[in-house]
């Protein structure tokens, strides 16, 4: 009994170290859902790794680097409202993480348009910033 103990012990405490990464890759996206809504050039690139890069979803451009990335959040005429379509599919591999999905955005009176994502997260100092951000208008059904 006394090892059915430790294993449930083990486990669980196994559970709460994996868990504590996985909600901080949550926050982390829901800073960045957030942020799109303040309009908000300058806290968007806080969100970024200063080598990050960005595929946007209105630009062919690929942006690499604050500078650029900056330049893709201050070109946003009017912040959409986004929201995350669960569930958000996140994994950790140690100090980097990825988080695929859907979200969904509105802009002014117009109707919601459903996009998919990639966030590649690096944590650095004790906080998740994005390195690579992949945003795409998900494709019509056939």
């Amino acid at each position: 009994m006394k090892y059915v103990y430790l294993l449930l012990l083990t486990t669980l405490t196994f559970s709460l170290v994996q868990a504590a990464p996985i909600d901080e890759v949550r926050a982390a996206g829901k800073s960045w859902m957030e942020g799109i809504s303040k309009g908000d050039p300058d806290y968007m690139v806080s969100l970024y790794d200063e080598h990050a890069i960005l595929h946007g979803t209105v630009s062919p451009v690929v942006r690499e680097g604050h500078k650029l990335i900056r330049e893709y959040f201050a070109a946003l005429t009017s912040p959409p409202t986004m929201n995350f379509v669960e569930p958000q599919h996140i994994r950790i591999f140690g100090d980097v993480a990825v988080n695929t999905g859907n979200y969904e955005t509105t802009i002014g009176n117009n109707p919601p348009v459903k996009l998919r994502y990639s966030f590649v997260y690096h944590k650095v100092g004790g906080k998740w910033l994005i390195v690579d951000h992949h945003s795409s208008r998900m494709p019509e059904p056939n």
